[in-house]
């Protein structure tokens, strides 16, 4: 159960009196109990909308299916939205891009931003950090970092290792 600060002041001020209360005296720790968990998945991608040589301040989509650590059974799917900011005249282009993302799984979602290196599109993106920024569910309020990692499978993959605050 998730305990406002306000309320308690507003009860504990309400029953001794608002005079005798001061916020000072209430500590964040005591009220609200944070919880940190690590939270991995493996991903498969099957959307890729980007073409081949996207242009700066474009944008595209990319997603699929979340599996548990050990890429066995399904527990959910991943989108991202992502905005080019750079791209190499090589061949093929590498691109650096701006990406948000959500992890549904099924306790709630996984909310995250970061960038992202492609060498190639089609190729998908080198091993980077993820920032989460919030969530919903079991992950309301969640703030933390993870890691992006090439899962090693055939199919452009991913496994995100993820260390987490909620509360």
């Amino acid at each position: 159960m998730r305990v406002q600060p306000l309320l308690v002041l507003a009860l504990v001020g309400g029953s001794m009196g608002a005079d005798q209360v001061r916020a000072d005296q209430v500590r964040a720790d005591e009220v609200r109990a944070d919880r940190e968990a690590t939270v991995e998945v493996v991903t498969r991608r099957n959307l890729m909308s980007a073409p081949v040589t996207p242009a700066v301040g474009s944008g595209f989509v990319s997603g699929g299916d979340l599996f548990d650590a050990g890429g066995d059974d399904r527990v959910g799917e991943g989108f991202s939205h992502c905005g080019v900011l750079a791209v190499t005249t090589g061949l093929p282009p590498s691109v650096t891009a701006h990406c948000t993302s959500t992890f549904r799984l099924p306790d709630g979602e996984l909310h995250l931003s970061g960038l992202r290196d492609y060498r190639s599109i089609a190729g998908g993106f080198e091993d980077t950090a993820v920032a989460v920024v919030g969530g919903t569910g079991a992950y309301a309020n969640a703030r933390g970092e993870g890691r992006a990692t090439r899962s090693g499978s055939a199919d452009v993959g991913y496994r995100f290792t993820f260390t987490i605050t909620t509360g």
